[in-house]
């Protein structure tokens, strides 16, 4: 397949489903180009008759597996394989974009499914478990030779509740060391950082990214500080690259195969990401640092006046703030019950899938975190064995 049909193929349903719209320039080390123009339809070319918005510079001998969706697009970024620039946020769309060209999704009958538009948000099963439950009114902590791995899965994970092991990051490498040792892992490695008012832009393709080293951006954070009123950058959810993998250990209550990739959260004191709910089990580690957890159950969605990014669910958004609550403008708020928590370095926080959260970060910080593909319905759960 020739490099233009392969680009073509990629981005066939980027707009359609993601709402993806731009122009992405591919250039393998100068030699060779693709422009892709991705609006309601995709135009592959090789000429570059407008401005692109974003140009990614791909290694030569990666080009090809990226242009097929078969490269792992963050990781290649993180090794420093793919340059980035021009608006960031439009590439970090691209395994999304990856993943939808390798799976089977219809468009919807109502057009673009836009991250500028809101669709309510689909009730979960998660909803039904922590509804039958009493309410919770803070977050249990133990110690992991408190409980088994079998009392984990009865107790909190099919019951769909939050944990915190308070020594989860005993055997970690990266915890074991000093804050200047685990930053030195990180210092010839890439990542994106949000700028902005991050959080008025949240879970939106408008969001202000950057792709910078990592070493720049925690010379930033250790120099820089925010103006008032100013949120400080951020670099949230990014790859941890696989060559640091031996730094770190997945939590052993499910099986390796259960865990998606783990993903790294660095940035000062002040950085927040608002009220919102993902779609799989999380376990969130704390390398140093000190992160400010709000959480409200699952079936609160309503009070918390919740709204999904695409028809389908998946990631959902929330307009209450429960660290500044405007219960005028939000009155069904005052039905949610909302726990706050402080997790400290080494502790390890289970959060189910449906569970909203806050996250603050009160002082600068190191956090690693992995999504799992657990499911609490019967007929979709993983296999344990």
């Amino acid at each position: 397949m020739k490099l233009a049909d392969s680009i073509n193929h990629l981005f066939a349903k980027a707009s359609a489903i993601t709402g993806t719209e731009g122009i992405y320039r591919f250039e393998a080390n100068g030699d060779d180009a693709v422009t892709v123009v991705v609006r309601q339809n995709v135009q592959v070319t090789r000429e570059c008759k407008e401005q692109p918005d974003v140009v990614l510079r791909v290694a030569a001998e990666d080009v090809s597996a990226v242009a097929a969706g078969t490269a792992n697009i963050e990781q290649l970024f993180a090794a420093g394989k793919i340059g980035i620039s021009g608006n960031a946020a439009l590439a970090t769309r691209l395994p999304e974009i990856i993943r939808l060209s390798r799976a089977t999704v219809q468009q919807t009958e109502d057009g673009l499914a836009t991250e500028k538009r809101r669709y309510p948000t689909p009730s979960r099963y998660s909803e039904a478990v922590s509804a039958r439950q009493p309410v919770m009114l803070g977050i249990e902590r133990k110690r992991s030779h408190d409980f088994t791995v079998g009392d984990f899965r009865t107790r909190y994970m099919l019951r769909g509740r939050p944990l915190i092991i308070e020594d989860g990051l005993l055997n970690w490498r990266l915890f074991q060391a000093s804050r200047e040792e685990s930053l030195q892992h990180f210092a010839d490695l890439q990542g994106i950082t949000r700028h902005g008012d991050y959080i008025k832009a949240a879970f939106s393709n408008e969001r202000d990214f950057r792709a910078t080293s990592m070493a720049e951006f925690i010379k930033s954070v250790d120099e820089a500080s925010a103006g008032v009123g100013a949120l400080p950058a951020y670099m949230g959810n990014n790859v941890l690259p696989e060559k640091l993998f031996e730094l770190i250990e997945r939590p052993p209550y499910f099986p390796a195969s259960v865990y998606d990739p783990p993903r790294i959260w660095i940035g000062p004191a002040g950085t927040l990401t608002p009220l919102h709910r993902d779609a799989s089990d999380n376990f969130f580690a704390q390398i140093w640092g000190k992160k400010r957890f709000v959480l409200a159950a699952p079936h609160y969605r309503r009070y918390l006046y919740a709204w999904s990014t695409t028809p389908f669910g998946g990631l959902d958004g929330c307009d209450f703030n429960p660290e500044e609550p405007d219960f005028d403008r939000f009155p069904l708020a005052r039905n949610a019950t909302c726990i706050s928590i402080t997790l400290e370095p080494g502790n390890l926080l289970y959060l189910p899938e449906g569970w909203f959260h806050q996250v603050r970060s009160e002082s600068t910080s190191l956090s690693v975190n992995f999504w799992t593909k657990v499911k609490r319905r019967p007929n979709e759960s993983v296999d344990m064995d």
